[in-house]
């Protein structure tokens, strides 16, 4: 993609400039891995590596993984925030049904998906309303009740939530993880999630179950336990569902916690910020290493980390001027995020104005612009005239930031008529072929429109990559089947 790819060209001039030896082997194999966006292949294929390497080799290895964790962060970022859009969606849709049809699980679903955007007032009407029903298995009582607990807490109402939270019965590892969860998402340190949640592991061995396993999650990532979070994915069923609801003989709910696409995301980011800080000790490799360390400060919310590095990279004489302007534009929406607004439009503008128009330059202009929320529309004006001057493959970089650009702006027709431009015509939706975060773009375009079809493809081509997506596909199947009065089970083949 054009934010992180822009650098690809020189990364590997750097990697090539080191000695000759098994690390550049086992990372130029990682980076073909890489290139084709199978970053989860490329990151296990070149960890298994790097223990065998000899110490003064591994910064190219290290280079590499940290390019590659900051790409799936990315990704699982974008997942996200696409997820939680369809799974309100979905959940509200299943809310509203009554009687036999209706679920009894949609109501902690719900809640959690409320409090996961933010809204605990509403989180709480749902979840109260889950823990007050007759008949619901005690640990799922539990962790509704742990959940609600959060919200009185996030709403300044501590003593509630601490009344809530000593009354459960931590005996159960389910609810004694969530717990731990919930502490960690509250900032209670002093309660100890960490050794909660290794206690609760410890319980049940080597397979904790789904629902356990987003809450694993959510401890070491807010941890920044990276080694142990990493474990864990390796060792997960991504797809599964968090619980499957039987209703009756002919329907089954699926439900998922998407809240794990968000701690996966912070994960890879932490994992992704780890290597390339070691690749940064190599004197030959520091200024790709800072080159990309920028963007790891920048997706952490770390602005001031972010500028150090991208101002690194800019003292470097030698850098090639493609890469500084992109860092310049980098660096000026930092500047933007620290209140110095008109320091970085004009930056921008200086930059977008330059002769000929360059594709990849404007594109990583564009991105800035919608990261930090800043009106570029004169800058996307020229963006689009310079998209439809060019040349279609040399182009699609920028045709993708401009999809991604009227995205935000909820401008759908045009953000579908930008991305598809962005598209390999020819591999469609395939992943080798094409960046899978505009794909997931794409398929949250494609789902504004309504036009399920063509956003459920994407989907199940992503899926043979990344199973997580597992749960964004049943909640858009789940929509299309209500909204079209489809009767049964969901079905994804």
């Amino acid at each position: 993609m054009a934010r992180l790819s822009v650098g690809l060209v020189w990364a590997v001039v750097a990697l090539a400039a080191g000695a000759a030896s098994a690390a550049d082997d086992a990372a130029a194999r990682a980076m073909r891995l890489y290139e084709t966006h199978r970053y989860e292949e490329a990151a296990r294929t070149l960890q298994a590596d790097v223990p065998a390497l000899d110490p003064a080799g591994r910064a190219p290895a290290y280079l590499t993984l940290g390019m590659i964790y900051l790409e799936n962060a990315e990704l699982h970022r974008e997942l996200h925030q696409a997820g939680l859009t369809a799974q309100l969606d979905y959940l509200k849709k299943l809310a509203a049904v009554r009687g036999a049809d209706g679920s009894r699980f949609v109501s902690l679903y719900l809640g959690r998906t409320l409090l996961e955007i933010g809204s605990s007032g509403d989180a709480t009407k749902y979840l109260e309303r889950f823990s007050t029903q007759t008949g619901v298995e005690p640990r799922y009582k539990a962790t509704a009740e742990a959940e609600l607990g959060l919200c009185h807490f996030l709403r300044k109402d501590a003593s509630k939530a601490r009344a809530l939270w000593a009354a459960l019965d931590t005996a159960d590892p389910d609810v004694q993880v969530a717990l731990a969860a919930v502490y960690s998402r509250a900032g209670l340190k002093e309660r100890d999630p960490v050794a909660m949640a290794d206690a609760a592991l410890r319980k049940v061995g080597a397979s904790p179950s789904p629902r356990m396993l987003g809450s694993l999650f959510t401890v070491y990532a807010r941890a920044g336990l990276t080694d142990k979070g990493l474990g864990l994915i390796r060792q997960a069923d991504l797809k599964a569902a968090s619980y499957t609801e039987v209703l009756g003989q002919t329907k089954t709910i699926n439900f998922y916690d998407l809240s794990v696409l968000g701690d996966l995301a912070a994960l890879y980011l932490q994992a992704g910020q780890l290597y390339l800080e070691k690749a940064a000790a190599d004197p030959k490799l520091k200024p790709t290493a800072d080159y990309y360390l920028g963007v790891a400060y920048a997706d952490a919310g770390n602005v001031e980390l972010s500028l150090q590095a991208t101002d690194a990279f800019l003292s470097v004489a030698s850098a090639p001027a493609q890469y500084r302007n992109r860092a310049r534009a980098r660096h000026a929406a930092g500047r933007y995020l620290q209140r110095r607004h008109a320091e970085a439009l004009a930056t921008w503008e200086e930059l977008a104005q330059g002769k000929p128009a360059d594709a990849d330059l404007l594109a990583e202009i564009i991105l800035g612009c919608v990261r930090v929320r800043a009106e570029c529309g004169r800058i996307a004006g020229r963006a689009e005239l310079a998209a439809e001057a060019g040349d279609a493959k040399k182009t699609r970089a920028l045709n993708i930031a401009l999809g991604k650009y009227h995205l935000s702006k909820k401008d759908y027709r045009r953000a579908v008529m930008y991305l598809e431009a962005g598209r390999d015509k020819s591999n469609k939706n395939r992943i080798e072929a094409n960046d899978p975060v505009m794909l997931v773009s794409l398929a949250e375009a494609y789902y504004r429109r309504r036009q399920f079809s063509e956003a459920l493809e994407i989907y199940f081509e992503m899926s043979k990559h990344f199973p997580v997506v597992r749960g964004l596909q049943e909640a858009l199947q789940g929509i299309y089947s209500m909204e079209h009065n489809s009767a049964g089970d969901v079905k994804i083949f």
